[in-house]
């Protein structure tokens, strides 16, 4: 059994073989550069820092102003919104000169949203919401209108009422034996 030879080192790593005198100038190099590099280094870092600061200041004072404005609307005013938000038909105002906006339930849902946020302080029950601000345009104080996909049109309030009735109920909790 003949032995072969190792083959010759590839082409690169001769290529990279350094002398010490190269070695020197590198290191004489990077130690002329080296503390002006720290500091733009030290001030991208405290740049940087405050940047991430500032944010999270951000993120604190937007987390206390949702609080305010969901605290704003009440829970069963926000929970009958929702129930706008989710549903697929379209709603529809009627403004003052005859005209009919139709909205999305995600549009429609938001105008409530606003409108509560601005008129709606104080009132907690759902009939006193419809009253005042959910059932009927704030100028002209037209009732809002539910359009089904059929094509009829549903008053607001008492679609809104049955889809709350419709909604099951919290079951009763049971024992396990």
């Amino acid at each position: 059994m003949t032995r072969r030879a190792a083959p010759p080192a590839p082409a690169t790593a001769r290529r990279w073989s350094t002398s010490p005198r190269a070695l020197t100038l590198a290191l004489a190099v990077v130690a002329g550069v080296g503390p002006a590099c720290d500091e733009k280094f030290q001030s991208f870092l405290r740049n940087a820092s405050d940047r991430h600061v500032e944010r999270e200041k951000k993120k604190e004072t937007d987390a206390d102003r949702d609080a305010i404005e969901a605290a704003a609307i009440s829970p069963p005013v926000r929970a009958a919104i929702a129930l706008v938000r989710t549903s697929d038909y379209d709603f529809v105002a009627v403004k003052s000169d005859g005209s009919r906006k139709r909205y999305s339930g995600f549009d429609f849902a938001a105008m409530l949203e606003t409108k509560s946020r601005w008129l709606g302080r104080g009132l907690d029950e759902l009939s006193a919401w419809l009253d005042q601000i959910g059932g009927r345009t704030f100028f002209g104080g037209r009732s809002y209108f539910v359009r089904l996909p059929d094509g009829r049109e549903l008053n607001f309030r008492s679609w809104l009422e049955a889809e709350i009735a419709a909604l099951p109920t919290a079951l009763p909790a049971t024992e396990t034996p």
